[in-house]
């Protein structure tokens, strides 16, 4: 991060140092909050006010400008530098020099951000209820469409209560591709979708295919089917994907082939924003993270797409993208996906973010609030916390768990130390969020990769993440969690898509949302047949369990028989690993 004060260069053998100010100057502080901007602020407005503020300081301090240069080998033995005949000094006549290195310390700190929004099929820029600025997708220089004369810009027949970017959509009967110019490196790609009718469109007639580069991302994607299953009208889709320097970013919306006359793409809002290097991927010369069911780990290259599939808020409401930490991420309560009856609590001291946790990992909502097991030593032995999440079958997962000690009688390490299962293997027998963050009142997280069947195989899964807690070795029988992220990697071949085009139930949705309109007749007289069906099969079933039990209480009451259940241990750990089963034990028989 450029500053201003001491500036240190060395090349072969010289050393060069520009003399700070005396004194501190307003000017100084300026130039600091230039490089502490946000995301969204552009590089080119960066470049703009520190040459601005570098020539004021110029006109004001040009003692700045100056550089004292020496020969690094004879400076252990120099006295006194201005004795030293090698010794010169340099003074920079403009502050072009100074502007030059301030620019190339932008480039090398990190890529540009970008924050593009477009409200596909707008005519205008318009602004939506969260007071995000939204851009129209033909004529900006934002993004451009080809070939734009097959595409058509609507207006929804029945507006959205969510307003923009639902209300227009830009639509084809044949393919289009969006080409979006951005820097290089990881992107946030969000797909909005208002699934109803437009002019000429008919609403179950929606079935595409959207690529980019060499990712699927939506393949044969039903719209219609998936705002059905999630009961929403708006909803959206969010991926990550890395661009390389000097690529251009294309989306290209083609249709199923097969499919009957009528079919037709659409989008009603595209979004791009930048995320930091490492939000995801792994860093160069990282051991990368550990794969569950393996002992090797597993790095994420930037060469991998990813799928957001959940973003919970554990125990908390939840967050709407203006109120994420930069990013603009929804986070979906944790509520339809949590087992057990756990009450969730909440934290009211300031978050103290680290070097390993900076903000942008997670907002502060995000770690608030948790989850834990409570202070029943008792009950705790004897229950999990559980989340049970549907997924894809045939691709990896990264999981990563966010974790905030705020107790103040939980300050050590090994206060609260509990074990984390995913999809049933411990990922971390001796979890500790002390040990992680460096201390209370510090947040963390840790990732896992987990792979969910095989690559070729399809369906739905319930991915499952239990926490337990020990018994030994800690304070403090309890565990506690406060977020989750899942994302689904790209198979071999670059897609995302899934076979079973049912989505995850946590997908993006948009409050107020519901859908209002009436089912088609065809699935009215499925769903009655399937019900009819299933309706007759209960009846029966019940009839022969009902048999079994009395055969059984006959039985019973004749031999003296009576089953009792208990709850057992089996553990590789004694007293610690649980996995509780049903034992019957029985009474030896007599007989009269």
């Amino acid at each position: 991060m450029p500053t201003l004060g001491l500036w240190a260069f060395s090349s072969g053998g010289l050393n060069c140092w520009a003399m700070g100010l005396r004194r501190p100057h307003p000017s100084a502080f300026l130039v600091e909050q230039v490089f502490h901007a946000p995301p969204t602020v552009s590089s080119r407005v960066q470049c703009t006010a520190t040459y601005l503020i570098s020539l004021h300081i110029f006109l004001s301090y040009p003692s700045v400008f100056s550089f004292d240069c020496y020969d690094q080998f004879s400076a252990p033995i120099m006295k006194n530098r201005s004795q030293h005949k090698s010794l010169f000094r340099i003074s920079i006549l403009s502050p072009f020099c100074f502007f030059l290195l301030q620019s190339f310390s932008i480039v090398t700190a990190g890529n540009p951000a970008d924050s593009i929004a477009l409200d596909c099929g707008s005519s205008g820029n318009p602004t939506a209820s969260d007071r995000r600025e939204w851009t129209v997708d033909i004529g900006s220089n934002l993004a451009t469409v080809h070939p734009l004369e097959t595409t058509i810009a609507a207006k929804a027949i029945r507006q959205a209560a969510e307003g923009i970017p639902y209300s227009t959509a830009r639509l084809s009967s044949s393919e289009f591709t969006y080409t979006i110019p951005v820097t290089a490196g990881p992107k946030f790609v969000r797909f909005y979708f208002y699934q109803t009718s437009y002019p000429g469109f008919d609403r179950s007639k929606a079935l595409f295919s959207v690529k980019s580069g060499p990712y699927t991302l939506l393949s044969n994607f039903p719209a219609d089917f998936v705002a059905d299953s999630l009961s929403v009208e708006c909803f959206v889709r969010e991926f990550c994907i890395n661009v390389g320097k000097n690529q251009l970013l294309n989306f290209t919306f083609t249709l199923f082939p097969s499919f009957s006359k009528g079919s037709y793409a659409f989008v009603n809002g595209i979004e791009i924003a930048s995320t930091p290097h490492n939000l995801y991927y792994t860093p160069p010369g990282a051991y990368g993270i550990p794969f569950i069911g393996q002992t090797s780990f597993y790095e994420i290259e930037t060469s991998t797409a990813l799928e957001t599939m959940y973003r919970l808020d554990v125990g908390g409401p939840s967050i709407s993208p203006t109120e994420d930490s930069g990013l603009f991420r929804f986070w979906s309560d944790d509520n339809e996906f949590f087992r057990g009856g756990v009450v969730p609590d909440k934290a009211n001291n300031t978050i103290k973010y680290t070097k390993e946790t900076p903000a942008y990992i997670a907002p502060a909502e995000v770690y608030q609030t948790y989850r834990s097991m409570g202070p029943n030593k008792s009950w705790n032995s004897r229950n999990n916390l559980t989340w049970k999440l549907p997924v894809d079958l045939g691709f990896k997962y990264l999981v990563r768990l966010h974790f905030y000690e705020t107790d103040p009688d939980k300050t050590q390490q090994s206060d609260r130390l509990f074990i984390i299962y995913i999809d049933g293997q411990i990922a971390e027998f001796s979890a500790d969020a002390i040990s992680w963050s460096g201390g209370n009142s510090k947040p963390a997280y840790r990732d896992y990769l987990a792979m969910i069947g095989f690559e070729g195989t399809s369906g739905k899964y319930n991915l499952s993440i239990d926490l337990q807690a020990r018994d030994v070795f800690t304070r403090y029988s309890d565990a506690m969690l406060n977020g989750i992220e899942i994302f689904k990697l790209n198979k071999t071949a670059g897609s995302l898509a899934r076979s079973n085009p049912e989505p995850p139930k946590s997908i993006f949705l948009t409050k107020g949302s519901q859908l209002t309109g009436k089912a088609s007749s065809n699935k009215k007289a499925t769903l009655i047949a399937v019900g009819v069906f299933v309706t007759i099969g209960l009846v029966l079933l019940s009839l022969r369990v009902y048999t079994m039990f009395l055969r059984q209480r006959r039985e019973s009451k004749d031999h003296g028989y009576k089953p009792n259940f208990t709850e057992t241990k089996a553990s590789p750990f004694p007293g610690e690993v649980r996995f509780p089963f049903l034992e019957a034990k029985t009474k030896e028989v007599t007989h009269v």
